[in-house]
């Protein structure tokens, strides 16, 4: 009998994402799950993801626990640059504790990440597969994590600029996208408070979008929003009970172990999740 394709799908949301990096840690280092099929997410999660198929397990808590809670990253007085994704990239992900690229290129595992497309308000998924170089893969990963406003830069790949929105932070895109690929298991890591706290300033943002970029991006944010997956595909929902403390913009150290915390516990107490794994033997 053949094996059913499994993906781990990850929202964004900011710093929330600490709690999907303990989620992900613990898949890996609990489980020893470490060999997904498909693994997709975009915004703050995307690197979280690619440390995951690199095979730097180690790293994904210690990103976020030793290298994020720093003003050099998120600094409310810095109004021009919110939350500075250079440094994210070009520090820390390329010096600090340097992601493998060549690994996340040839691993087994399908990698997606998502951005949206700046010209068109269409999402687009890059894959592991079609990666030129590495630098290419850290401008996949500064591009999904290019939050408008906070960050207020568009990252040029292939002649197309891209950034990070709703659409490509939300995990229901992905979910679809997984299931075209094949996946019948899905493990959902979805770190996103209930109601998005800052949908009206990216309303504010949306509205100021050519009217190609608004029709667009509405037309697919909403039917990713109404995706309803087939019968035969299991998710499993790895989700705070209630909001960590952790926000869009609060890179406390204290709040960030809390929620990795949160995220590691989660997946280790999951009864589904144990079930869905030990089916796979």
């Amino acid at each position: 009998m053949e094996k059913r394709k499994i993906a781990i799908v990850a929202s964004g949301g900011g710093m929330t994402c600490s709690y999907a990096a303990g989620a992900v840690s613990a898949l890996a280092s609990y489980y020893r799950f470490q060999n997904p099929d498909i693994v997709i997410g975009g915004s703050g999660s995307s690197g979280t993801l690619a440390y995951y198929v690199s095979g730097q397990y180690g790293s994904i808590t210690k990103l976020w626990g030793s290298y994020l809670s720093t003003k050099r990253f998120i600094n409310p007085l810095r109004f021009w640059k919110l939350i500075d994704i250079d440094y994210l990239i070009d520090e820390v992900f390329k010096k600090e504790d340097r992601l493998k690229t060549s690994e996340v290129m040839k691993s087994d595992i399908d990698l997606y990440i998502a951005a949206t497309n700046y010209k068109t308000g269409k999402l687009h998924y890059f894959s592991n597969r079609t990666m030129g170089d590495e630098e290419e893969i850290f401008d996949i990963l500064r591009a999904s994590k290019a939050m408008p406003i906070a960050y207020n830069k568009r990252i040029k790949i292939s002649g197309e600029k891209f950034c990070d929105s709703y659409l490509s932070s939300y995990p229901h895109a992905h979910i679809k996208k997984a299931v075209e690929l094949g996946a019948k298991d899905i493990v959902l890591i979805d770190s996103r408070p209930e109601g998005a706290r800052n949908e009206a300033v990216f309303k504010l943002w949306l509205s100021t979008q050519g009217a190609n970029f608004r029709r667009n991006y509405y037309e697919e944010f909403e039917k990713s929003m109404s995706y309803d997956p087939p019968e035969d595909v299991k998710i499993v929902l790895i989700k705070p009970k209630f909001p960590v403390k952790a926000d869009t913009f609060n890179s406390k150290k204290e709040d960030l172990a809390e929620a990795i915390q949160r995220g590691h516990d989660d997946v280790v107490n999951s009864m589904e999740l144990k079930e869905m794994l030990e089916r796979r033997g």
